[in-house]
């Protein structure tokens, strides 16, 4: 039994470390775990390093379907462990196995009481039970019902989730209004507007990132007023809500706030104002993204210019390219193919066309190409001869693009490409300018 569990924990472990992060649902037509599974993956995760147990409870149902067909992309001496995994993923139906998920919901140890909450939410657990577990005199099982709640989306329990909204214990109030935000049903909206009025700073940080979850301007009035809070995680939180909700007096407030003197804030204002395509943001995005002192702020400022589309935003982008962050200037390089009637291509872009950054010459020569300037013609040409295949193709679609002689014979060289795809796109970009 010990080897079994050591063999199921390590293969957990390597497969945790090498996924995304983005969550799906259990799959109703597959069988989940039985009661020995379940209870040999929580035996492990209890055993195992707290950080490596969250790791592995942070990607629970991320990885696991399906797997590699006959065991490609595996070691050869790794253990077959496809078919425990995807029981995992699975929805849990037997009966034992949801006993004893329940009975770990008020485990010491958080982690695994976590991954069972996680793994309940998307089992087959009747609404009764689960209504009755977010009633538990436990606050600690209330809370992880209210996560169970919230990763299932598990609409009929919206009306004890409100009720614990105002529960005496903060954790379980603040995951009552997270799992309500999870759910996006408005019929929860007006609970969660009194929530943000709590005396449990938890309950109203929760309670405002909720209404932000129903991106519907109508609650912009009432999350406004926590972008002056004393709390940086709470005007970061009330920026990122605004920036879904898109109603037209959160701009200028948020544009306000990219002077924040906390990073984090700055950074949730930047990309607010991105998803809201204020465009009265501009010049202050230009500035953030020259003189801010944190990189993330200006490579999303770079982005957030990109969004926008402005052609007025070339010169500073155009700046950016020389920016001590590699990741800017990639971005920069980025949002320059994104703007509007731009003729005239920067010489800083040519030289990042270049760089011995592999991505930020991919990007630069995708940017010259959308540009088109015919002076930049030997730029282009000079990419063909590139080590990347994603440059040489961009440098071939930008010369096709160019209506004039003397990129044929540059095109013709093309169609004698290593690759296959920058042929094909050469024959083709020779056929239309044959054409013209």
């Amino acid at each position: 039994m010990k080897r079994a569990l050591g063999l199921l924990s390590l293969s957990l472990v390597v497969v945790a470390l090498g996924v995304g992060s983005k969550t799906v649902s259990a799959h109703p037509g597959r069988a989940g775990a039985d009661s020995a599974r379940v209870a040999a993956f929580l035996t492990a995760l209890a055993r195992t390093d707290p950080v490596i147990c969250d790791l592995i409870g942070d990607q629970l149902g991320n990885f696991w379907w399906g797997g590699q067909p006959a065991r490609l992309g595996r070691f050869d001496d790794a253990a077959n462990v496809q078919g425990a995994k995807d029981s995992l993923a699975g929805t849990i139906t037997d009966p034992r196995a949801l006993s004893l998920l329940v009975a770990t919901l008020g485990s010491d140890n958080q982690c695994v009481r976590r991954v069972a909450a996680k793994m309940l939410g998307q089992s087959a657990i009747a609404a009764k039970a689960l209504n009755d577990l977010l009633d538990n005199a436990s606050p600690r099982i209330r809370e992880s019902a209210a996560y169970a709640a919230g990763v299932g989306e598990r609409h009929e329990t919206r009306a004890a989730l409100e009720r614990r909204l105002a529960d005496t214990a903060t954790g379980v109030g603040a995951m009552a209004a997270w799992a309500l935000g999870e759910m996006e049903d408005p019929a929860a909206a007006p609970a969660l507007q009194g929530a943000i009025h709590s005396t449990s700073p938890r309950v109203r940080l929760a309670a405002v990132w909720a209404l932000g979850k129903y991106e519907d301007a109508s609650y912009a009035k009432d999350v406004l007023p926590f972008l002056r809070d004393a709390d940086a995680a709470m005007r970061a939180t009330a920026a990122e809500a605004l920036g879904q909700m898109k109603g037209p007096r959160a701009g200028p407030a948020l544009v306000g706030l990219l002077t924040d003197r906390n990073d984090a804030v700055r950074l949730a204002a930047v990309n607010a104002l991105s998803n809201m395509e204020e465009h009265s943001a501009v010049g202050p995005l230009e500035g953030l993204l020259i003189n801010d002192s944190d990189p993330d702020v200006r490579r999303e400022s770079a982005s957030a210019l990109g969004n926008l589309s402005l052609a007025r935003s070339l010169e500073p982008l155009a700046r950016a390219l020389g920016d001590p962050d590699v990741e800017v200037q990639r971005e920069a390089a980025n949002a320059i193919e994104s703007l509007d009637d731009v003729a005239k291509a920067p010489a800083a872009l040519v030289r990042a066309t270049t760089a011995t950054d592999v991505e930020l010459r991919r990007n630069a020569t995708k940017a010259l190409a959308h540009i088109g300037d015919v002076a930049t013609l030997q730029a282009l040409i000079d990419r063909l001869n590139d080590a990347d295949k994603e440059v040489r193709l961009a440098a071939v679609e930008g010369l096709g693009e160019m209506d004039v002689a003397s990129v044929i014979p540059a095109l013709t060289r093309a169609l004698n490409d290593r690759d296959p795809e920058v042929r094909r796109a050469a024959a083709e970009a020779l056929g239309r300018t044959q054409d013209n």
